[in-house]
């Protein structure tokens, strides 16, 4: 059983983060005998109660980093340490039941069934599981979404701004430990951006509960409580918040 409420100072912080990789690198292959590096012996640690930021130009190794996190890509030298765990030496079965009990994604390509509505696409999840469907929270999540509305329309029929808010939804009505979330307002308004923001704010603000997040927006990145930056696959910078971060280098 995991525990959510882990607590360290000094030197036991990086042990008990919710999520820390120390001399993290990764290297891919494109041709035989080449190889080209993504992301060079960075060391990440992203704290308990908080909303993390990763910025950086494109091709910085921003979105690498977050998945390599996640489990969701191997690694090539260095260690993962998700909610205690080695993610880094799990066999792919043991990671994929770890991502689903205690891990939340939102992509860029939402990943919704095209053949369902918002409304069963946030009770598949559940459905498979064979647990119940907590409506109540989804309602309200769709409703602060602003998609309460939309709930019984396929999902394909919706625009992308407000498929990436059914995506989040799913997401957030699952109520897992820790969400990775990459340029989760990438495709919306700025009214609609802002409700997203203001939701995973309030989840990450929750004891036992943590964001990290991939965005070019620096407006996003105000609104976490720590950001790192990316630069050719070399932790640039760390700060306890967002001074300092321009347009300019987030794009």
């Amino acid at each position: 059983m995991m525990v959510r409420h882990l607590r360290g100072t000094g030197n036991d912080a990086m042990a008990l983060a919710p999520v820390a990789a120390v001399g993290l690198s990764k290297s891919f292959e494109p041709r035989r005998g080449e190889t080209v590096p993504v992301l060079r012996h960075v060391d990440f640690m992203a704290g308990w109660g908080q909303m993390t930021g990763i910025v950086g130009p494109s091709g910085s190794g921003k979105s690498t980093l977050m998945y390599c996190l996640a489990g969701l890509e191997s690694v090539s030298d260095g260690s993962v340490r998700v909610l205690g765990q080695e993610v880094t030496r799990m066999s792919r079965a043991r990671s994929a039941r770890f991502r689903r009990d205690h891990l939340g994604f939102v992509f860029q390509s939402y990943n919704l069934v095209p053949s369902m509505s918002v409304e069963d696409n946030l009770r598949l999840p559940f459905t498979l599981r064979g647990v119940r469907f907590p409506w109540d929270r989804a309602a309200g999540l769709l409703d602060r979404l602003g998609i309460l509305g939309l709930r019984r329309q396929n999902v394909t029929l919706l625009s992308g701004g407000e498929q990436q808010r059914v995506a989040l939804a799913r997401v957030l009505v699952a109520d897992p430990e820790i969400v990775f979330a990459d340029e989760p307002t990438g495709a919306l308004d700025t009214e609609s951006g802002g409700r997203v923001v203001d939701e995973l704010r309030a989840f990450a603000d929750r004891p036992g509960h943590a964001v990290v997040m991939v965005t070019h927006s620096p407006e996003v990145a105000a609104r976490c409580d720590r950001v790192v930056r990316m630069r050719d696959g070399v932790l640039a910078e760390a700060g306890s918040d967002s001074s300092g971060l321009d347009g300019q280098e987030a794009i």
